[in-house]
């Protein structure tokens, strides 16, 4: 690796530290504009799809469900962009209903598989992790989503560090 590389690994650990900063001191702040730029994206993605359809539609190829397709993306994109709360809510609830119901099958698996594996209670304990993440994202989803979002800031903030200190590691390193 090239010394001269150490200021790509400085300049993403100040990426990952201000990453990190939004992450823990303003996490609801930063997760609804996340959602608001996904919207953002559909909304894009549904109007080129749309063009795409109009284009079909004018050189009489097949166009109905493209444009069908096309519309019901841009209705979602603006509805997530105009209200990211909710349907940040939304998502995580349906999530939480998710997990919840995998990890309850994963339980019943693995009680299933009991006599013919012998570390059956991985699978259990996987099934159990999973179980209570559902749960507590279906009855508190925006908690659950701050609590891992600190998780994520905090493991944000350390690699951010390190990559700082192995950039100026890599800079006094001599050839």
């Amino acid at each position: 690796m090239k010394k001269s590389n150490w200021v790509i690994f400085v300049t993403n650990g100040i990426i990952a530290i201000l990453f990190a900063m939004l992450l823990l001191f303003v996490p609801e702040t930063t997760i609804l504009g996340l959602v608001r730029v996904f919207g953002a994206i559909l909304l894009v993605a549904g109007a080129i799809m749309f063009y795409s359809s109009y284009k079909n539609m004018k050189s009489r190829k097949s166009y109905i469900l493209l444009m069908i397709e096309a519309i019901f993306v841009i209705l979602i994109g603006a509805v997530i962009a105009i209200n990211p709360g909710q349907s940040l809510n939304l998502f995580l609830i349906l999530v939480g209903i998710w997990a919840a119901a995998m990890g309850l099958l994963q339980i019943i698996v693995a009680v299933q598989m009991r006599k013919k594996v012998s570390n059956h209670y991985m699978f259990t304990i996987n099934g159990i992790i999973t179980l209570v993440f559902g749960l507590l994202l279906f009855y508190n989803p925006m908690g659950t989503a701050k609590a891992l979002l600190t998780i994520i800031g905090i493991l944000a903030l350390a690699a951010g560090i390190l990559l700082i200190y192995l950039g100026f590691k890599m800079k006094g390193v001599r050839d």
